[in-house]
């Protein structure tokens, strides 16, 4: 074989000792895109490209996609097929278990009962309770305050799949890995997992490769690949902690930026100012504020002054999910002005 060739195979050929473990494993472009790869839903494959960088980002970040630790997902966009490294729940819960200063954690469910906000400890819950977030909180050895998140339903849930069966137990991840995240951020830093990704179905297999064990009890070449039905999303660099500055405002989606008197009938829902109201909660806004909001940025006339005054019909329109992820962006861009004019103020004093 030339020296060419020889590199050309040590290229494609990546090995490496994944986190928690001590045995190396390999990577191959072709295993990548046989066993791990999920392919688009028009049928796309990964490019030899897409594979290696799987491969290097895995390297890196010591995962092992033999054990479900990251997975590499097609979905069809705009510009033709994609791919990104998605990174498993079992992965933070892995790592966060090695780390000298993990001291537990819990987390659970925020839920609306009987108007009253509770926070439940794990994803179990009444079956009339309204779902409302997740939250975390991970304790440490060393350190004297945990760290603790709160994440929004409305945020993430995309009601399909899981997220339409089972809204508890995939909010609960979500905050427990935003909390992990935020506690380990050398050993996390910039992992997302499935649940946490904005918007793109993608239908397909998870193709995960089966190490059967021998005698000895050690694990054997690759020999079957066992189909994993799941649904993902898209991972994109948009994803933003709580920490992190509002991310800048799209154009409103069309329902949102007509004023009501152009409206035209929408459907109405019963208790919709509740619900709305409820949903304002869990962002840490009032319905006076929204009126502000709302009038500042021409989504209704200031005559609607009052938060009952407007018309149920636009209440349904604002609790579209296009139109709510707008406001909450709005919200989180009102409050960081007020944030940056009270540090100026505090300087100034």
């Amino acid at each position: 074989m030339s020296d060419k060739a020889q590199k050309q195979d040590d290229k494609q050929l990546v090995e490496f000792v994944p986190f928690g473990t001590k045995d190396k494993i390999q990577l191959s472009i072709e295993i990548v895109k046989r066993l791990v790869a999920v392919k688009t839903k028009t049928g796309k494959s990964c490019s030899d490209e897409d594979a290696f960088k799987f491969m290097l980002m895995c390297q890196a970040r010591k995962l092992n996609p033999f054990e479900g630790d990251a997975f590499l997902i097609g979905y069809d966009s705009q510009s033709g097929p994609s791919f990104s490294l998605i990174t498993a729940h079992q992965a933070f819960l892995k790592r966060a278990e090695l780390h000298p200063e993990f001291d537990g954690m819990e987390s659970g469910t925020i839920v609306l009962r009987n108007g009253e906000q509770l926070d439940l400890v794990g994803d179990w819950h009444m079956p009339n309770d309204n779902i409302l977030g997740g939250w975390a909180t991970v304790f440490f050895k060393n350190r004297s305050h945990p760290m603790k998140k709160r994440v929004r339903l409305a945020r993430f849930n995309k009601n399909y799949g899981i997220w339409r069966d089972d809204p508890a137990g995939m909010i609960v991840k979500c905050a427990e890995a935003d909390a992990l995240r935020s506690s380990f951020p050398t050993m996390l830093g910039g992992m997302y997992i499935s649940e946490e990704m904005l918007p793109h179905k993608v239908e397909g297999e998870i193709a995960r490769p089966v190490f059967p064990e021998t005698d000895n009890g050690e694990k054997s070449a690759v020999s079957a690949a066992e189909p994993v039905h799941a649904e993902v999303v898209e991972e994109t660099a948009a994803v933003k902690k709580e920490t992190a500055p509002p991310p800048k405002k799209k154009a409103p989606p069309p329902d949102l930026a007509r004023k009501s008197p152009t409206v035209p009938s929408a459907p109405t829902e019963p208790n919709a100012h509740k619900r709305f109201s409820d949903m304002l909660a869990v962002g840490n806004c009032t319905p006076k504020e929204f009126v502000a909001l709302a009038i500042d940025e021409g989504w209704i006339d200031a005559e609607q002054g009052t938060f009952e005054k407007i018309p149920e019909a636009r209440i349904v329109e604002f609790l579209k999910p296009d139109n709510w992820d707008y406001i909450m962006q709005a919200l989180d861009e009102r409050a960081a002005k007020r944030q940056t004019r009270a540090a100026a103020t505090d300087k100034l004093l």
